[in-house]
């Protein structure tokens, strides 16, 4: 009697065969705006689904909101519950000025990230450069943009973060093993501290993954690899400070390749760099 009812991965599977206007409409049913402007997820629908399957939901969305057939301000929530990044209120307890568009607002949380807009351009840069076969993020948070990263890149690309909260760590790598996910890591560092963490990635990940004060520390860590000869890009998303920004655009060996406007706010960039000296 039970074989009519589908589990949550037999139903996106059937939609994502169906014409653009089946996907937006199961999309709306299950993802709707209540009359309080909130977003409200048929939660059952969003569990018990493997990585690549939300790739491909991750592909749906994308196509429905390019057809203006869904509100594209509810596009990270989305993301975020497809990727499990939920419940993480604790793990940022700070207060935000809310004016601030770096932040992202979730059910009881806000965190200061980069958004999924920008972060594609990262993946895309990463597929265009097949040499790069490590990526490490300094200040890995909750795992959103390595999350992202190891969904839209090649599985054969090894991921791996770094990050000071032991309970963000945790965090992110219940994912990692509620996933499955053989090429993502996470790891408790203080990077400045064990500069040897760092050492032998092919390319980096910054977004602000310092306090102002230890920009000069960071940088000292990347000006010594130069030196040594290492060989490695630079992924930089700017966020709140200019300091970070200005540091690589003017650190010896390291060249600017291509500059973007972000996405997220005015006056803010994605920028990468490749060690040439």
């Amino acid at each position: 009697m039970f074989g009519f009812f589908k589990s949550s991965s037999q139903k996106w599977e059937s939609i994502l065969s169906k014409s653009l206007k089946e996907k937006t409409k199961f999309l709306n049913k299950i993802c709707h705006i209540n009359k309080r402007d909130a977003l409200v997820l048929e939660e059952r629908l969003f569990d018990g689904l493997s990585f690549s399957l939300v790739k491909e939901i991750f592909v749906l969305v994308e196509e429905v909101i390019s057809a203006n057939g869904f509100d594209p301000s509810f596009k990270p929530l989305i993301f975020d519950r497809l990727l499990q990044i939920i419940d993480i209120e604790e793990l940022y307890p700070e207060e935000y000025d809310d004016s601030d568009s770096n932040i992202i607002h979730g059910e009881g949380y806000h965190v200061y990230s980069a958004s999924y807009e920008d972060l594609k351009r990262l993946t895309t840069f990463i597929a265009d450069h097949p040499e790069i076969h490590s990526l490490c993020d300094l200040g890995s948070g909750s795992g959103r943009a390595l999350f992202y990263m190891a969904l839209m890149s090649s599985p054969k690309i090894k991921f791996h973060g770094l990050e000071l909260v032991k309970e963000r760590v945790d965090f992110t790598n219940n994912i990692v093993n509620h996933f499955a996910i053989p090429n993502l890591s996470f790891q408790t560092s203080n990077f400045l501290d064990t500069p040897e963490d760092l050492a032998g990635y092919d390319a980096y990940y910054l977004f602000d993954p310092v306090g102002t004060d230890d920009v000069p520390r960071l940088i000292a860590s990347f000006e010594k690899m130069i030196k040594e000869g290492k060989k490695f890009y630079m992924l930089f998303i700017s966020g709140w400070d200019d300091l970070m920004l200005n540091a690589l655009d003017s650190l010896d060996g390291l060249e600017k390749l291509d500059s973007f406007d972000s996405q997220k706010q005015d006056d803010r960039f994605v920028n990468f760099y490749k060690v040439t000296q």
